[in-house]
C-alpha cells in the first residue's frame, strides 16, 4: 500500500476487529485459516465472491510489492502470473500463488467442479489442471520470462521485479531490527517448518545474527532440536562474537 494505490485491499483473516489492521483495510473474517488445506478452499471458492474488480493481487505475510517502479502495463494481459518454479519444466513454470496476479476469469474458474483436488491451490491452478482450465475456460497463464519480471521466489530476480515471494528472502529487503519484531508476533507452527530454516541460513548470509537466535531459539522452544537446528544456532553465536 506504500507504493501502490489499490482499488480496495482486503485483508482475509479471523478474529480480527473491523477496523482493527488499519485504515484503508477492510477485514474479512473467512474463518479460522489453520492449514495450508484450509488457505488453498478460501482462495479457491471464498475469494472470487469478494472481488469486484477485473485483477485482484494475492499477498501473504511473507510477501510484498518490492519496487512499483518495476510494474509492467503487460501484466494485465494475462489471467495468472506468479513467481516461477526454476525445477518445472518450462510449460509449467509459472507459478506462486503467494504473490501473484489473478484475473476475475481465473478466479471464477477456480469455483469450476471439475477441481476436485484444492490443495496447493497454485499447482492445482497452474500444473495439475491448467490444460482443462485453458481448454474449457480459456485462460492465459504468463510466460516465465514475464513472470520473472513480476516476482521472484526459489530464484534471483533478473533485476528489477514488482514483488516476491518466500520468508526466506525478507533478509534483502527488511532490517534486521524489523525482522526480529517480525519474528516475534509468529506463531510456533512458522518455526517448525522448513521455511523457518531457510530462512535462519538467510539471515546468516546476510549477517544478522541476532534475528539467527532468536528465530533458532523459537524453533527450539517450538520442538525442533534436530542437528540441523543446532548448528545454526551455533553459526549465529559464531557470528555476533566475530561482528
Amino acid at each position: 500500500m506504500a507504493q501502490v494505490e489499490f482499488a480496495r485491499v482486503l485483508l482475509l483473516t479471523h478474529g480480527v476487529p473491523a477496523g482493527g489492521s488499519g485504515p484503508g483495510i477492510e477485514v474479512v473474517d473467512v474463518g479460522p485459516v489453520d492449514s495450508g488445506a484450509a488457505y488453498s478452499h478460501v482462495v479457491l471458492r471464498r475469494l472470487p465472491s469478494l472481488i469486484d474488480t477485473a485483477h485482484v493481487l494475492v499477498t501473504q505475510w511473507d510477501g510484498f510489492v518490492r519496487d512499483a517502479g518495476a510494474w509492467r502495463p503487460e501484466f494485465l494481459e494475462w489471467d495468472y502470473i506468479g513467481a516461477p518454479w526454476p525445477e518445472q519444466p518450462a510449460a509449467w513454470q509459472v507459478g506462486n500463488g503467494g504473490f501473484s496476479l489473478r484475473s476475475q476469469r481465473l478466479l471464477q474458474a477456480g469455483l469450476d467442479p471439475l477441481i476436485i483436488q484444492e490443495h496447493p491451490e497454485d499447482v492445482m491452478l497452474c500444473r495439475i489442471y491448467r490444460a482443462a482450465l485453458e481448454a474449457h475456460h480459456g485462460l492465459r497463464f504468463a510466460p516465465p520470462a514475464l513472470a520473472r519480471q513480476f516476482a521472484f521466489e526459489n530464484s534471483r530476480p533478473p533485476g528489477l521485479c514488482f514483488g516476491f515471494h518466500g520468508p526466506y528472502n525478507l533478509p534483502q529487503l527488511l532490517d534486521e531490527p524489523t525482522l526480529q519484531t517480525w519474528l516475534a508476533q509468529l506463531p510456533d507452527a512458522f518455526f517448525r517448518s522448513r521455511d523457518a530454516r531457510r530462512l535462519a541460513r538467510a539471515l546468516l548470509a546476510r549477517r544478522m545474527p541476532r534475528a539467527a537466535q532468536q528465530l533458532v531459539a523459537r524453533r527450539q522452544a517450538a520442538g525442533r532440536t534436530d542437528p540441523n537446528t543446532r548448528l545454526l544456532g551455533l553459526a549465529a553465536r559464531l557470528l555476533r562474537l566475530v561482528a
